[in-house]
């Protein structure tokens, strides 16, 4: 089991995302779920946990509900209800989409909205 660690107060959008990064996502959700409720995580940060976490799929519908992935559905429905509901503003940090623009023509032909498909450049 992994000890859970709160990020400082004072971390910022760019440390959160190498944290994001450098996480094992094996040792569960609530350390990203820290991050994600972090008063720096900015769109950037919010954004790169979307596509760490693989909530496409939890949007999409295309993971099947299991007791094994409750953590997992839930943390991915939270940061796609807050990125559609504008929770995250645009801060210092930036992202790009891991996409390439066919994969994101199939995913706007889906209907996906364009916040999970749009990079963020630095402010």
């Amino acid at each position: 089991m992994a000890l859970f660690i709160q990020p400082p107060p004072n971390t910022s959008a760019d440390t959160l995302r190498q944290m994001s990064l450098d996480y094992n996502w094996s040792d569960g959700f609530a350390f990203p779920q820290a991050i994600a409720d972090h008063p720096n995580c900015d769109l950037a940060v919010a954004l790169e946990l979307f596509w760490l976490t693989d909530a496409i799929s939890v949007y999409l519908g295309e993971a099947s509900v299991q007791e094994l992935n409750v953590a997992w559905r839930s943390f991915c429905k939270l940061l796609t209800q807050r990125l559609l509901g504008g929770y995250y503003i645009h801060g210092p940090a930036s992202f790009r989409v891991p996409l390439t623009k066919t994969q994101i023509y199939k995913y706007q032909k889906l209907g996906v909205p364009s916040i999970f498909l749009t990079g963020v450049e630095q402010a």
